[in-house]
């Protein structure tokens, strides 16, 4: 199952339905549409407010159907955590987010990761815990459309360094914050934020 975070909308590419009952649909296309991948675009582009639609169907199958349509840039990145379980974000831009990159020439994924963990942050000594999932969402730019996959992975490192924000990138502040007291769903961040972040809780 794939989620891709469109805009302010969410498409899910799933087998069957019981995949996506937590999920309360706005839309379910399956295999009777004509092309059901076109139809959910156009969907998005006729709502102005948030929907959840699913493609039913073979996920990875949609999914190439999908990447045709967007340019794909491959990225890495990290949830940094402390020995008290603790997060570390960055606010950038004002909206709060968590390290990440993209994938540079000739760069292997894990390598990738750590390098924009390390740059956005400051952090030195950082190593890669495990592999999580994958996250996609789109955005416009330069007259195309774009879908960015990041690959994300856990972290531990020493987390009594120096943070340094890295400004060129619009970094503001690189702060820890405890999962288990932040409100998830009032924090200022991004929909596929909030989506790894809750898949590595119920990992």
């Amino acid at each position: 199952m794939y989620h891709i975070f469109h805009g302010k909308h969410r498409l899910i590419l799933a087998n069957n339905q019981d995949q996506i009952k937590t999920f309360n649909p706005d839309f379910i296309l399956d295999q009777t549409n004509d092309d059901p991948v076109k139809n959910a675009l156009l969907i998005v582009q006729k709502n102005t407010s948030e929907k959840t639609i699913v493609l039913l169907g073979n996920p990875e199958e949609l999914m190439e159907k999908i990447l045709d349509k967007f340019r794909l840039i491959k990225a890495a990145g990290g949830l940094f955590f402390n020995a008290q379980k603790e997060l570390l974000f960055i606010k950038r831009l004002g909206k709060w987010d968590l390290p990440k990159g993209k994938l540079e020439k000739n760069e292997d994924i894990e390598t990738c990761a750590t390098r924009e963990v390390m740059e956005e942050t400051g952090a030195k000594n950082i190593v890669i815990d495990y592999s999580l999932a994958d996250t996609f969402h789109t955005y416009y730019l330069n007259d195309q459309w774009i879908i960015k996959q990041t690959h994300w992975f856990t972290m531990i490192g020493d987390e009594e360094q120096q943070f340094v924000p890295q400004a060129e990138e619009d970094i503001e502040e690189v702060k820890w914050m405890d999962l288990n007291t932040i409100n998830l769903q009032e924090l200022d961040t991004y929909p596929a934020i909030r989506h790894i972040i809750n898949e590595y809780q119920n990992d």
